[in-house]
């Protein structure tokens, strides 16, 4: 099992591209940093779905192993550096965790 830590955003207006840039780059480098962290993903949604969104811009997947590496996730420092960029660019933030069956 993992759980998806699924976050969406809603960006303030004119927030330029060198801040999403720099919360990708950040979160990126989360990985092999905070325990449990097995990947993070980062981007806009797909052009072809982008109406279902309703407004939100950007998504985030991290993975991570168990419900407790999520939990201590949130208060590490690397995240806590992420988390910085995202009050600076996000007027909205949704997140979501749900535990997923590992794929063999």
């Amino acid at each position: 099992m993992a759980i998806y830590h699924v976050v969406l955003f809603k960006l303030k207006p004119n927030t330029p591209q060198q801040s999403i840039d720099e919360m990708r780059a950040a979160g990126e480098a989360m990985v092999g940093v905070v325990p449990g962290l097995r990947s993070f993903y980062f981007g806009p949604p797909l052009a072809s779905t982008s109406q279902r969104a309703q407004g939100y811009e950007l998504g985030l997947i991290a993975i991570l192993d168990k419900e407790e590496h999520v939990l201590a996730y949130g208060p590490h420092p690397a995240h806590q550096a992420v988390n910085k960029i995202r009050e600076a660019i996000a007027a909205e933030t949704l997140a979501y965790d749900l535990e997923v069956p590992d794929v063999a």
